[in-house]
């Protein structure tokens, strides 16, 4: 199964932490898992990182982030909606946080 997580929600939301426990639960059961962070959740490249790490696929729309003044150069994941449609295709189920 592949699970794809869109976190929208900013820093005083609780996105980016069910998205860490979605993410790691469906990680471990084998799952493949897709993270697109969008809006004000582009704050959470840093947090999402271990999932990253954990094999999961961690983006984000860097105009967002640029907009914010949180976009870096650089950051594995970097991307636009463009990617979040092609992970909508590909998944079996899409949950927005």
């Amino acid at each position: 199964m592949h699970l794809a997580l869109v976190v929208i929600g900013g820093p005083r939301t609780e996105g980016a932490a069910t998205a860490r426990s979605f993410g790691k639960e469906a990680l471990d059961a084998g799952h493949k898992v897709t993270i697109f962070l969008a809006g004000d959740g582009t704050a959470h490249t840093d947090a999402l990182a271990p999932l990253r790490d954990a094999g999961a696929r961690v983006l984000l729309c860097s105009a967002d982030a640029s907009v914010r003044g949180w976009d870096r150069p650089g950051t594995p994941g970097r991307g636009s909606f463009k990617d979040l449609g092609d992970a909508a295709l590909d998944a079996d189920a899409v949950l927005v946080l």
